[in-house]
């Protein structure tokens, strides 16, 4: 079970990822609020969820949390990957083609998200 204070920033982060993610859905996509959203993501990222410590779980789940922690951190930098090539994307096609990528990105993380709230 995870200790108050890991479920809390795991809800925060859930929330700043189902933001991004109400964002790309737009019907009027506006890159530069995707990539402010995303910076909230990341900054969340930095700040309260890499810095977590596994000792503060729960002895049996801690290879559990350890690999989903682990997947979570892969797919943020994978999703920045993402978000710079939809900076750079110019086609209205390319556009729809990365957000679209960045949707099913965010949607990997906020599984993750709620799985890690199961702990």
């Amino acid at each position: 079970m995870l200790v108050p204070s890991q479920r809390q920033s795991y809800q925060d982060f859930k929330h700043v990822l189902d933001d991004l993610h109400a964002c790309t859905q737009s019907q009027e996509l506006d890159k530069t609020e995707i990539q402010e959203r995303f910076q909230a993501v990341k900054q969340l990222f930095q700040g309260r969820i890499i810095t977590l410590n596994p000792d503060e779980v729960n002895q049996e789940q801690v290879s559990v949390w350890q690999s989903r922690q682990t997947e979570i951190h892969r797919h943020i930098r994978l999703l920045e990957t993402d978000m710079l090539m939809l900076r750079t994307a110019r086609h209205s096609a390319t556009v729809q083609s990365r957000v679209a990528i960045i949707r099913d990105r965010l949607n990997t993380l906020i599984q993750y998200c709620s799985a890690m709230l199961q702990l």
